[in-house]
């Protein structure tokens, strides 16, 4: 897997002028919505073009319901059927990695550890599975200590509340506490790099629009 990687989100993206040798992408293959007892996954619509030999990881998105009466059952049926949506991106072209990007409340977390370790299980020994984490949860270093997933790359861009906390974590010299986070970073171009972030771990750069060749002076 290349030290660089570029999410490539839901937008028309060509791509072709990335050096294979350097960079990788990570394309938001599908989102999956889960309400009550139903996993209806909503494939990329837009197009993607890359260089012949570009290392790619499928994203899956995962999106539950919130409200009360649509919460989803969160059940061993709904987590085989979201299982198998999330290998069927293996089908995609020259796909060599699978990662996940579900912001996973406090009560979701058990199905969400659940339906890793059944993925990891199903996926082929040399697919890499990772995760995106919200960098709150690369600070606690709890639940996901057994996550049976190579990186959890914390984003560090769009944190909410918790920004000033965790730039100033960051800052003062501490490392994430989650082991599993200690190997990447996820950056944006619109926010940039952090005092404190370490260098020498993989980084997936994240842009709030269409891919230009000029932004990869913002990866050097």
């Amino acid at each position: 897997m290349p030290q660089k990687i570029l999410w490539a989100w839901e937008r028309p993206e060509d791509l072709r002028f990335l050096d294979p040798n350097e960079f990788g992408v990570a394309f938001l293959a599908q989102t999956v919505f889960l309400e009550k007892d139903t996993v209806a996954p909503k494939p990329r619509r837009q197009p993607l073009e890359v260089a012949p030999g570009t290392y790619m990881i499928a994203v899956t998105r995962i999106e539950p319901a919130k409200g009360t009466f649509e919460r989803p059952q969160f059940d061993a049926e709904m987590r085989g059927k979201l299982i198998s949506i999330i290998l069927s991106t293996l089908d995609l072209p020259n796909v060599k990695a699978v990662q996940i990007d579900f912001d996973a409340t406090v009560s979701e977390r058990g199905f969400y550890h659940a339906m890793m370790l059944d993925l990891r299980a199903r996926l082929p020994e040399n697919v890499p599975l990772t995760m995106t984490a919200l960098a709150s949860w690369c600070v606690e270093g709890t639940w996901l200590s057994d996550m049976p997933v190579a990186e959890a790359v914390p984003m560090v861009f769009q944190m909410g509340a918790d920004s000033e906390k965790i730039k100033n974590y960051l800052k003062s010299g501490n490392d994430w506490a989650e082991p599993l986070c200690r190997g990447s970073y996820g950056i944006s171009l619109a926010e940039g790099r952090f005092e404190g972030m370490r260098t020498g771990r993989r980084s997936y750069f994240f842009s709030n629009a269409a891919w230009k060749a000029s932004d990869l002076n913002f990866t050097r």
